[in-house]
């Protein structure tokens, strides 16, 4: 029963998403500056069942309905109810609903929240962001769904892991999916800035509230996950070069930087391509950890998944984003001329970046390093 509702969901969650893209369209063609009711109402009914659908997926947890197999692979009837919720996204299938959530409530807020900006801008954001829900939707329901059932339905699960038996682990993933999965919104209101010119300041007041919210969530969802580790394996060096670990930093340096230039862009208009550039960066650093820590090309102490089937869905998708960014990127781009005064606080940011993006190339190659060495003693 659970798994037919809960399927039912996720469909009418993608008819949602092609209906929206459908109308945001057609709605840019129409004169005015307005955006339809109708929009706003399919973008409220999406976060809605969407969020109906994670709690079913909570429900099926605490009343122990092993008929779903992530239920019975990660939950026991005799675990307290808090362990019992957590173990909701302490797998992959439950990881990627929180994935969806965000997805779509940043989509419906950024809408709501930014209606002094052109109709095409946020219209453009709205189709951009229901792209990459739907990408993600189709994820879960072929390969990654958390409503697959089970026959027989056994009669004990098989328990939550139990290094993530741990108050932390309660708001750890929340916290830095909120930073990483929020950065989709700054990444879609790029693409849609490119696309409609949409490049004075007025663009930048749009997106910093976003990337200061992404950017607390993400740093407080690190500092919880350092306590954690504290707790599970003390200060040992075993966590701090692991690959899930990095797989949240690396977007972290990107955003810290992005939040440096926003500053500048809205106040003296300089960096506006260097501001899509680390807006672009980030959510797709965002799904490269993903990939790197779901697939199995890299083992981790707490690694959610290692399917090879799963790694191949995220690489296509990471692909068509890396490739369709650089080549509306080069398409739109133009020089910027800047000329900054050697002390002015525009080049000691710019600097500050700098060392930023020394500091991510560092954590990445370090982190796919690994692959590469393994492939070299094969041989």
């Amino acid at each position: 029963m659970i798994s037919n509702f809960g399927n039912l969901l996720l469909f009418i969650s993608i008819v949602l998403s092609l209906s929206i893209i459908y109308l945001s369209n057609k709605n840019i063609k129409l004169n005015g500056n307005q955006i339809t009711k109708n929009i706003f109402q399919l973008s409220l009914i999406q976060s809605t069942i969407v969020i109906i659908c994670f709690f079913t997926l909570i429900a099926a947890f605490i009343v122990s309905d092993f008929s779903l197999i992530t239920v019975y692979q990660n939950s026991h009837s005799m675990k307290p109810i808090f362990y019992k919720i957590t173990g909701t996204w302490g797998n992959h299938e439950g990881s990627l609903m929180l994935w969806v959530i965000i997805l779509t409530i940043f989509s419906f807020l950024f809408l709501i929240y930014n209606k002094n900006h052109p109709k095409k801008f946020r219209l453009l954001t709205l189709i951009i962001q229901n792209i990459l829900i739907i990408g993600f939707l189709f994820f879960i329901i072929l390969n990654s769904n958390p409503f697959s059932p089970l026959s027989p339905i056994p009669k004990e699960g098989l328990g939550l892991n139990p290094i993530l038996q741990d108050p932390a682990l309660a708001i750890h993933p929340p916290l830095l999916y909120i930073g990483f999965v929020g950065s989709s919104i700054y990444f879609s209101a790029a693409i849609a800035s490119l696309i409609s010119n949409y490049s004075e300041k007025n663009f930048a007041s749009s997106i910093k509230n976003w990337i200061l919210i992404s950017w607390s969530f993400q740093t407080l969802g690190i500092l919880v996950g350092s306590i954690w580790a504290y707790y599970e394996l003390g200060w040992g060096g075993f966590w701090f070069w692991d690959p899930v670990e990095n797989a949240s930093l690396l977007p972290w340096f990107a955003m810290t930087a992005l939040f440096h230039s926003i500053i500048v862009f809205e106040k003296r208009n300089l960096f506006y391509f260097w501001v899509i550039i680390l807006c672009l960066m980030t959510f797709i650093l965002s799904v490269t950890g993903t990939f790197l820590v779901r697939s199995g090309i890299l083992n981790s102490v707490h690694t959610f998944a290692s399917d090879p089937t799963r790694g191949v869905y995220i690489l296509s998708f990471l692909s068509l984003m890396i490739f369709g960014s650089i080549f509306l990127l080069f398409k739109k781009y133009k020089t910027e001329n800047y000329n900054l005064n050697q002390n002015s606080k525009e080049t000691f940011i710019l600097v500050n970046n700098w060392f930023m993006m020394f500091y991510l190339v560092t954590v990445l190659l370090g982190t796919i390093y690994p692959i590469f060495y393994r492939r070299s003693l094969s041989k």
